[in-house]
């Protein structure tokens, strides 16, 4: 019997990431991420993901599941919410989903952030001006080290234990106020996933993992890491060989996310006051959590841009939605934090 229930667990989880994989996007991590619980509607293939802190429905991204059907899943999302009282926030939200949701279900939307994106037939290494010319120096620096850089294809565990390892080191070594949306699962969910390392002196300085994005024809790159003793350029080299890797197999597509806007865009549906207050929480924010650095790491790459938005259900901004916004951007639920 239990061994039955644990077959059926593992069939579900296994229909459960390859929905994420189809219709997901840069949220994908946070989306699986153990913490979420799962909403469903009769007839609709997909599902909305979700985390509740303080009270408060926090959702990373949008509905995953086909466009068609985000409004009748959206709307039934939020009618059982609302029945329940709660207060539902979407973190990272795409233009059009936020232009569909304020006209709809939602009360306050708020332009935060930038969805980064590359191509990887614009090679980084052939661009011209200071940032091709860093990327260059960077890379030929890791070259002399005898940095290199391969896929790992899942049938080695003494490779993943160095890969775990390196993930341990990196997540030690960071220091101070830390943002981001999702933990670290290196080999969990490996359907769609793909890793690659950085190998210095026969030991695995540096890794990075990539997940596939059916509904983009592309990958979300992420979980880039390396060690204190890796050589200068390690992560470069790693991000232009994962380019070149994917180039090869005609990719024209890798997001790393959203990242903070250095100041706010658009706000609708909040008042001057409140509208200057977020602004002001926002900058304190940023100063706080050090947020231009994921930003100034990037733009050596030239990215292309997309704005990204947080919108709420409701138009309050209490106390209550900011203890659940600061739970969800340092990646843990209140159970890890008092673990």
């Amino acid at each position: 019997m239990q061994a039955s229930l644990a077959t059926n667990l593992q069939r579900d989880r296994l229909e459960f990431v390859e929905l994420v994989r189809r219709f997901a996007g840069a949220t994908s991590d946070a989306i699986l991420d153990p913490s979420m619980q799962i909403f469903t509607f009769p007839g609709i293939e997909g599902f909305v993901s979700y985390r509740l802190e303080a009270q408060v429905v926090i959702v990373f991204g949008e509905p995953t599941c086909a466009e068609k059907d985000k409004p009748l899943l959206t709307r039934a999302f939020h009618k059982a919410m609302q029945s329940q009282s709660k207060n539902v926030i979407y973190i990272t939200a795409s233009l059009a989903f936020s232009q569909w949701a304020i006209e709809n279900v939602c009360s306050t939307m708020i332009e935060m952030g930038e969805e980064l994106f590359f191509d990887p037939f614009r090679n980084p290494e052939k661009e011209t001006g200071p940032q091709g010319s860093l990327v260059r120096r960077k890379v030929k620096r890791a070259l002399r080290e005898l940095v290199t850089v391969s896929e790992y294809q899942g049938d080695d565990l003494q490779i993943e234990k160095e890969i775990e390892l390196v993930g341990s080191i990196w997540l030690k070594q960071r220091r101070g106020t830390q943002f981001h949306i999702s933990n670290v699962y290196l080999f969990q969910d490996r359907l769609g996933k793909r890793w690659f390392y950085a190998k210095k002196d026969d030991r695995i300085v540096g890794v990075v993992t990539i997940n596939q994005l059916h509904s983009q024809e592309g990958w979300l790159l992420n979980h880039l890491m390396t060690t204190p003793d890796a050589p200068v350029g390690t992560s470069e080299l790693l991000i232009v060989s994962v380019f070149d890797f994917l180039r090869k197999e005609g990719c024209h597509l890798v997001t790393v996310g959203s990242a903070p806007a250095k100041t706010l865009g658009t706000i609708t549906g909040l008042s001057k006051p409140s509208s200057w207050m977020v602004r002001s929480l926002f900058q304190f924010g940023r100063k706080l959590g050090r947020l231009d650095g994921l930003n100034m790491f990037w733009s050596k790459f030239q990215p292309q841009r997309k704005p990204t938005f947080i919108l709420f259900g409701r138009r309050l901004i209490g106390v209550r939605e900011l203890i659940a916004l600061k739970r969800c951007l340092s990646g843990r639920s209140k159970g890890e934090q008092n673990g």
